[in-house]
């Protein structure tokens, strides 16, 4: 199931040297989309909600009818991060584990890359990671490549996705993203 949640707290800016996404309800914004694993048969439901400063994602994974995934996306854009190195996000979580992604294909079944956010027993904590940290997906599965210069030069979503394969409820809320 996709379902169209505008996160009119949504902060965009990008001038090539950085970017950064901004979370809250004040915040000048664009669309994203909560899209669960309804779109391939699954059961799992996840849902999006804005506070004054963050937005919270939270839900429960499935694996009935081949579920076994919630995600929240930004819409399609393009955006090179090729330039940049660093990524700084501030967040809190609890239940399954999720994983911040980056989309160079429009086509899901084409690879993308992924990197596991640690849990954070639902305490707000700052942590920073490189982009070279990012694994390469194929339909779930690792490839065992880390992200190219080439596949930062052209994404097209960034997003956040449950990343394990066992039914249960996460809590996912976050403050803000930059990459420098």
């Amino acid at each position: 199931m996709i379902s169209k949640w505008l996160l009119v707290g949504l902060l965009f800016i990008s001038n090539g040297q950085s970017l950064k996404i901004d979370f809250g309800k004040d915040k000048s914004g664009s669309d994203w989309w909560v899209i669960n694993d309804g779109v391939m048969g699954g059961l799992s439901e996840g849902n999006a909600l804005l506070t004054d400063s963050s937005v919270k994602f939270e839900g429960y994974v499935s694996l009935a009818n081949n579920g076994g995934f919630a995600s929240m996306k930004s819409e399609w854009t393009n955006v090179d991060l090729s330039a940049m190195d660093t990524i700084e996000i501030r967040y809190k979580s609890s239940g399954i584990q999720l994983a911040m992604t980056l989309e160079n294909h429009y086509n899901w079944w084409q690879p993308y890359c992924k990197f596991n956010l640690p849990s954070t027993s639902d305490t707000f904590s700052t942590i920073q990671f490189s982009l070279k940290d990012f694994d390469e997906y194929r339909v779930g599965r690792k490839t065992g490549v880390k992200i190219s210069d080439q596949q930062l030069s052209e994404i097209v979503r960034i997003g956040f996705i449950t990343n394990e394969k066992r039914e249960g409820t996460f809590d996912f809320e976050v403050d803000y993203f930059s990459i420098q």
